[in-house]
């Protein structure tokens, strides 16, 4: 293994809103694992908000610190390979529902059993 000298991105602004990026990107990770766990539908225990209301205010504020970043840094952004990536995403939703139609399904458990 090699080790290299790593130090931090030298540019104030950039800097900045490359931790935005990953402080956002970290807050939509959460709620949708909060989404997976307690429903889409549900709320947020102690405050009551609506899941599917915080997942798409943390999808907003990913979307404007994604968008800061990319006017920082010299818009590169690679609209072919975003389009593959939907398509691709697409044709995986339809195997999916395919999938759904042909196959039963599973009971679902009980709580505690």
């Amino acid at each position: 293994m090699s080790i290299t000298l790593w130090k931090p991105e030298p540019d104030v602004l950039i800097h900045q809103a490359l931790g935005k990026a990953c402080e956002e990107a970290s807050e939509l990770a959460n709620i949708l694992a909060r989404c997976l766990i307690q429903g889409l539908n549900q709320g947020e225990p102690v405050s009551g908000k609506p899941n599917r209301q915080a997942l798409f205010e943390e999808i907003a504020d990913l979307d404007a610190a994604v968008q800061w970043l990319r006017e920082l840094v010299g818009d590169e952004y690679d609209e072919a390979r975003a389009d593959r990536k939907l398509n691709g995403f697409r044709r995986w939703q339809r195997m999916l529902e395919d999938d759904m139609d042909a196959t039963p399904a599973p009971e679902m458990r009980e709580a505690g059993r």
